[in-house]
């Protein structure tokens, strides 16, 4: 198909075929060269990580010193920063009064909050089910199919449409 081929699209754009996009992509399809790929990744400068990789390799399979100087770099890190947080909520030399205590009430305040919000939540969920519920047998009865067409609809949603007509990519 060519840059010129427009009247082949609007005849394939007027088909109402479940197939005629399938079709349309296979006649638009560019033929790669098998060897396209190799011949990129040649020309690509090498990379440092592959190349110590490829030097340990050889060796053995145990991190490098440098790598294993990372992760004492880190580690020594994040000890320093739990020592620190130890000592400021505690009330060392540097803790101001009631850091601690704070701290303890900005968590207790969170969790508060979050209970709460999830309590009024049931609890509107659960007046409104209730007034529905409650109702008449017509307002029970359309409850009842609203779930049935919403199942339905999830189960439409979920099914996959298969053309009969297989792509290159298919398996």
């Amino acid at each position: 198909m060519k840059t010129g081929d427009n009247g082949r699209i609007d005849e394939l754009a007027l088909d109402e075929a479940p197939d005629a996009l399938d079709r349309l992509l296979a006649e638009a399809r560019v033929a790669v060269d098998p060897g396209f790929t190799r011949q990129v990744m040649s020309r690509l400068p090498e990379t440092t990580w592959n190349q110590r990789q490829a030097i340990a390799g050889s060796r053995d399979t145990s991190p490098t010193r440098s790598a294993r100087r990372e992760w004492a770099i880190a580690a020594a890190v994040a000890a320093f920063l739990v020592v620190a947080a130890s000592v400021l909520v505690t009330g060392g030399e540097a803790a101001q009064p009631g850091v601690g205590t704070s701290i303890v009430h900005l968590l207790v305040s969170t969790l508060a909050a979050g209970a709460g919000f999830l309590a009024a939540s049931w609890r509107g969920l659960g007046v409104m089910v209730n007034a529905a519920l409650d109702g008449s047998w017509s307002a029970l009865l359309a409850l009842g199919l609203a779930a049935l067409f919403a199942n339905g609809l999830l189960v439409l949603l979920l099914r996959r449409r298969r053309s009969p007509v297989k792509s290159g990519n298919d398996s």
